[in-house]
């Protein structure tokens, strides 16, 4: 293809593009980058990987000389040609978006020279030169980068901006063109920041392939696991400062990262439990007064190696309201019309209670106009005229179910109220829930003065998610909510949406979130809406079909422990009635009920075993780095209980007797505060303790001083 031509000027693969050693950046007390070796070759195209905050943009900032690393050092070639896609966009006010696109010409220079060596080819080494620099040019395609150039900008969407200034453009207008200068650039190596941010689907498999077919080298961030699992053939996983390779795309680096953590927990705890029974041992044959030196010394040889600390997760929860409607919302006959030009055209629609629609096409085709029609923030156009017949068109019909809340999340400030801090916000719509909500979603207090105006896109995105929890809405509309969010936030939104109750419609372009979530495709094609049959599949559906013979989701299936009880009664209805008096059954009939009881009895084992294999616990909390557990001790809260870390049984609990908390075991440093403050937050929060007693005569902490240290209450 033409595009393969973008290629290296004077680099030839495999060589080196760029390598780094031993960097560090601090900001603060925080190490971001710690010793950090990375190299990217000809051909490679290496992915950054780690949640948001890990270090991925300070890197790029480094590698490219934006910024200025703490300690070590960054090699580059003499003329090594770089371009760069940073997250944020900023164009020269007055510049047209062609003025651009024509100073992005890679190889306009060699062009001027050969057409200066045109005016002496009679002299015999201006020839010389001449034939040189044309060959090279011929060599580079140089000639064909006007088509290439246009291919890109067609395919980002954007020739029909090339006489726009290009600071009027729009946010995902910029950040396309940004991507499409980049590219235009043909440079030895591309640094990509996030680009597939504002592309729609078609965009992203395009960019996939060119790619994939450019000869130079790539160094990506992305939170598109399809995309990166496509395009990568090295991943960098960054995490607490350090750079860890993988071969392959995320999916193949994240498998390889999560069975390397298992292995060395599990080679910690066995290496912990081999080391504690030596020096059992020894204590043993101290006791008896045997010679244990040998088996000191043994003990002393096990090393125990550092087991991988859990990694911080992100909760999302998102609340379905009450209302009980199976038919949640429907449209009929919707139509809408900007400047004479049609979006939508007669779209009707049906949702029903349970549905997760994910609402997909190409950019500028009416997907956020049909979400504001849902929220109301628009109205469908009145009727025109059949233009056949004259006759008027049938009335719009929009209608949400009775009792149903409708929430919202919109592109920019995902339901957010500019100027106004996160907590302030929060707190005025959900009081007490305010701290809890902001909690779960990742925020801590330092962010709670943030405005959304200084939040970052990620930032602003999860906040908005929280926000749309505490809401407790029935039908969510949620406008590009996977843009800028982490693929740890992503996993733990597909874990929400899929456990929402009520009905949700959401526009991405991020396929495999779609995949994961989604029980029904919408597309919008030639201003019409349609439902795809399935993945792939080239067959549509009617998005209004009436709900006869088609029920909503079934509920998710009951857990072995619900399934206890009713199995139990029913065990024990059959055995009353194997006790009725003599010849109240026949022989068959009381055959029959024997067995019905045998299979019961055998169902009820596997549930037992099933059920009682898990570690029991009644409630849990995060207490990082800790997750805390808890079960009582009787029928009550008030009658006792135990806390333990979830990540370490073995290690000393706390016991509660209903007045006391005392540690069954000596507490270790590491880990006792996050275990007494999880304790804490769980009898004050959950079980409603009173006051605890922290020890034998230790000091008595009281419910309101434990609220009123959290700021949720006026101290006395």
């Amino acid at each position: 293809m033409a595009r393969a031509s973008a290629s290296l000027a004077g680099v030839s693969a495999p060589s080196t593009l760029i390598s780094a050693s031993g960097l560090s950046v601090v900001y603060g007390e925080r190490a971001v980058l710690s010793g950090v070796d990375l190299s990217v070759t000809a051909g490679e195209r290496v992915a950054l990987l780690g949640r948001n905050g890990a270090g991925k943009t300070t890197l790029l900032r480094v590698l490219t000389g934006e910024r200025t690393p703490d300690d070590g050092e960054v090699w580059r070639p003499d003329g090594l040609r770089v371009a760069v896609l940073a997250q944020h966009h900023a164009h020269p006010p007055g510049l047209s978006v062609r003025a651009l696109v024509d100073a992005a010409h890679p190889y306009r220079d060699l062009e001027a020279d050969l057409l200066a060596l045109e005016a002496d080819l009679g002299d015999p080494d201006t020839l010389e030169r001449w034939t040189a620099l044309h060959a090279r040019l011929d060599d580079l395609d140089a000639f064909r980068w006007p088509a290439r150039a246009a291919r890109v900008l067609g395919m980002l969407d954007l020739t029909r901006f090339l006489g726009r200034e290009a600071a009027t453009l729009s946010g995902g207008e910029r950040t396309r063109l940004a991507l499409a200068l980049a590219l235009a650039r043909e440079p030895d190596l591309l640094v990509l920041d996030e680009p597939t941010n504002h592309l729609d689907i078609r965009m992203r498999e395009w960019l996939e392939g060119w790619l994939r077919d450019f000869r130079g080298g790539v160094l990506l961030t992305s939170h598109d696991r399809d995309f990166l699992d496509g395009v990568a053939t090295r991943s960098v996983w960054l995490d607490a400062g350090e750079a860890t390779p993988y071969a392959g795309g995320y999916s193949r680096a994240r498998a390889q990262r999560d069975l390397e953590r298992r292995t060395q927990s599990r080679a910690a705890r066995l290496a912990g439990q081999e080391a504690g029974r030596l020096a059992g041992s020894v204590d043993t044959l101290d006791r008896w007064g045997r010679r244990s030196r040998a088996l000191k010394s043994r003990a002393d040889r096990v090393v125990v190696p550092e087991a991988p600390l859990p990694e911080r997760q992100i909760r999302m929860r998102l609340l379905a309201g009450t209302a009980k409607a199976p038919l949640v919302a429907w449209g009929e006959h919707l139509s809408k019309s900007y400047a004479g030009r049609p979006v939508l055209q007669g779209a009707a629609f049906r949702l029903r209670q349970g549905d997760r629609v994910a609402l997909m096409g190409a950019n500028g085709t009416g997907k956020t106009t049909l979400m504001r029609l849902l929220s109301g923030e628009l109205h469908p156009d009145p009727p025109g005229r059949d233009p056949d017949t004259g006759l008027p068109l049938p009335e719009p019909l929009l209608r949400v179910a009775g009792g149903v809340t409708v929430a919202s999340l919109d592109q920019t400030w995902h339901g957010l109220t500019p100027g106004e801090g996160l907590h302030e916000q929060f707190e005025r719509r959900f009081g007490r829930q305010a701290t809890t909500l902001l909690g779960r979603a990742g925020f801590s207090a330092a962010d709670w003065p943030k405005t959304p105006e200084v939040l970052s896109g990620g930032e602003r995105a999860r906040a908005g998610l929280a926000l749309v929890s505490g809401l407790r809405a029935d039908l969510l509309l949620l406008d590009e909510p996977t843009n800028h969010l982490d693929v740890d936030a992503l996993l733990a939104l597909e874990g929400a949406v899929q456990a929402y109750a009520g009905a949700v419609v959401i526009v991405t372009h991020d396929r495999r979130f779609a995949r994961e979530v989604a029980t029904r495709l919408w597309v919008i094609e030639d201003a019409a809406l349609r439902e795809v049959s399935g993945w792939g599949s080239r067959e549509y559906r009617d998005p209004a079909a009436t709900l006869q013979g088609d029920p909503p989701p079934p509920p998710p299936a009951p857990t072995p422990r619900q399934r206890l009880a009713p199995l139990e009664a029913r065990l024990c209805s059959l055995r009353a009635e194997l006790d009725r008096p003599p010849g109240t059954l026949s022989g068959r009939e009381e055959a029959r009920v024997r067995a019905r009881a045998h299979e019961v009895q055998q169902g009820l084992y596997v549930l037992y075993a099933q059920v009682w294999q898990a570690e029991q616990y009644d409630t849990q909390v995060r207490e990082p780095p800790l997750t805390v557990r808890a079960q009582h001790l009787g029928d009550a809260p008030g009658e006792g209980g135990m806390f333990w870390a979830a990540q370490d049984p073995t290690c000393p609990h706390l016991a509660w007797d209903g007045r006391t908390l005392r540690w069954n075991g000596a507490p270790l440093a590491w880990f006792g505060a996050a275990l007494l403050g999880g304790a804490l937050r769980i009898l004050f929060e959950r079980w409603g303790a009173g006051r605890v007693t922290l020890g034998d005569g230790g000091p008595t902490v009281t419910r309101r001083a434990y609220f009123a240290g959290l700021g949720l209450v006026r101290p006395d």
